[in-house]
């Protein structure tokens, strides 16, 4: 079985930057709240900071007071204007998808939505498909399902739609459509993903109604006045440096004011079944979110299966814990998690590759991969694939066995934890 070779000599503390699920929400339900709001916490990431500049162009003002901590003031969903030019969305896939379908709720607007390279790869009919149904105008300029994307607000009607994949950025999408034309909607999905909108809705006054806790519906008026967000620690930057201390010898780690949101929370329960001891303190609760202290101590870890209902939980986790399981009892498996194939890369086809590079026997799935308990592993360049996680991940890996993997490029690591290879670099 692999072995760690690097040792923490004392309880550490270390800083994990605000959630970017939420942070872009803040920027989304900012705009949509008439008046001033202010966000503490948010992450100064590439993603979230161009979702901000975004509506920056439609007229809401966004004034810094210090890091992290910003003063909006929004004029009302109704007076947002049309953007000169482009909005360019970079690498946020969370970005584009909501706002596009907050625009298509919004009469007489009309933008057109891009991204880089990578984000112009990945599918849009997803949010494209239901939101037509609801009377909305999104088109792919290049008549591919993808960015750039050409919205034409208009006035959405009262929907009712079960979707057949459980996606937070479809829920989302749809809700704030919704929202935008002020109609009644009604969502349905088989497994429940994150739910940051919904907590949002209520935490701001909205009516939202469960007939279970993967069925609801929302219902005029969404008349949103400006507020103060707080924006938790985010767990799926969290989760590199969890994963971290339960490999290292030595001592805990203390991860601090992190989100533990139940439909997030799956990283943790993967981690504590596979024998990783990781305990909460301080639980508290903020905006609507569950948040606490993560204590994580070394531990060995096996093998499980991971159940299918998991896997919206923990699908950005998925490639940092590939990397626990190299170190794993038994080696480690994932499927039912197709959805990897449209994330910032193919996730499956990244972590495959960059493991048969390493010299790991890995069997890919079209739905996942397996491999075996593994002994060795051996020096090679990591090639990114334009993908912050496989980045962070293979960081995590090579400080964990003292091996210089080198890596094509790892700048896309600003998108969502910027500040990540110093604290790295610190740690141990």
């Amino acid at each position: 079985m692999l072995e760690p070779q690097i040792t923490i000599p004392s309880k550490k503390e270390i800083p994990v930057p605000g959630d970017k699920s939420i942070s872009h929400r803040t920027v989304l339900f900012s705009a949509l709240s008439e008046g001033k709001s202010q966000i503490q916490g948010f992450l100064e990431g590439e993603d979230p900071l161009r979702t901000m500049a975004c509506f920056a162009k439609m007229g809401v003002g966004f004034e810094k007071l210090a890091p992290g901590k910003y003063l909006v003031s929004a004029p009302g969903k109704q007076n947002l204007k049309n953007p000169e030019g482009e909005l360019d969305f970079g690498n946020a896939g969370t970005g584009i998808r909501l706002s596009a379908g907050l625009l298509a709720g919004l009469p007489n607007r009309i933008a057109v939505l891009t991204g880089d390279e990578s984000l112009c790869k990945r599918p849009m009919a997803r949010i494209m498909d239901p939101i037509s149904h609801m009377g909305g105008k999104i088109s792919s300029v290049n008549g591919n399902g993808r960015a750039p994307l050409r919205v034409e607000g208009s006035q959405l009607k009262s929907f009712t739609y079960k979707s057949p994949i459980a996606s937070a950025q479809i829920k989302s999408a749809l809700l704030l459509g919704a929202m935008a034309s002020d109609v009644y909607l009604e969502y349905e999905e088989d497994e429940l993903s994150r739910d940051h909108t919904e907590n949002m809705i209520r935490f701001l006054g909205g009516r939202i109604v469960h007939k279970s806790p993967i069925h609801f519906f929302v219902e005029p008026p969404y008349d949103f006045k400006g507020t103060s967000f707080i924006v938790p620690g985010d767990l799926s930057s969290a989760a590199f440096f969890i994963v971290f201390a339960l490999l290292a010898k030595g001592e805990p780690i203390q991860i601090n004011n992190i989100g533990l949101n139940p439909s997030r929370i799956g990283i943790l329960t993967v981690l504590r079944k596979m024998g990783g001891r990781i305990e909460v303190l301080n639980p508290r609760k903020e905006c609507g979110e569950e948040i606490g202290d993560l204590l994580v101590f070394p531990s060995k870890l096996k093998r499980i299966s991971i159940s299918e209902d998991l896997i919206p939980s923990i699908i950005d986790e998925i490639p940092i814990l590939t990397i626990a399981g190299l170190f794993s009892e038994g080696g480690f498996r994932i499927d039912h998690a197709k959805e990897l194939r449209a994330k910032e890369s193919d996730r499956i086809k990244s972590m495959v590759s960059n493991l048969q590079k390493l010299g790991v026997d890995v069997i890919e799935f079209e739905d996942g991969y397996e491999f075996y308990e593994v002994s060795e592993i051996h020096q090679s360049k990591i090639e990114t694939y334009m993908d912050h996680r496989i980045a962070m991940s293979f960081s995590i890996l090579a400080k964990l066995t003292n091996l210089n993997l080198t890596m094509d490029d790892t700048s896309w690591v600003d998108t969502s934890f910027p500040g990540f290879f110093e604290i790295l670099k610190d740690i141990a």
